[in-house]
């Protein structure tokens, strides 16, 4: 029961904060120059511009201060919630 609601927690939390970063990481999605991997973290593709590099790399420095602010607030590592949002978002998507 504790672990379904740390579970739902770290979703809302997560989709809250990464929520205003949506749009331009959705457009660079579906220009086929960005993916989203199992770590949690979102990895540009060989054709990727240098424009959507930096905003992937801002993107990964968010998440990774995110994941380890919930991390902490609950007792688990930054890679378990790395881990778990990449399973919510891949339920999305």
């Amino acid at each position: 029961m504790r672990s379904q609601m740390r579970t739902l927690l770290i979703g809302s939390l997560l989709a809250f904060s990464l929520s205003a970063m949506a749009s331009p990481l959705d457009d660079a999605r579906n220009a086929g120059y960005a993916i989203e991997v199992p770590t949690g973290y979102v990895q540009a593709t060989p054709t990727a511009p240098p424009e959507v590099q930096a905003m992937i790399a801002e993107i990964n420095q968010r998440r990774l201060a995110a994941y380890a602010q919930i991390a902490k607030k609950n007792g688990i590592t930054t890679e378990q919630v790395a881990t778990e949002s990449y399973r919510q978002r891949s339920k999305i998507n």
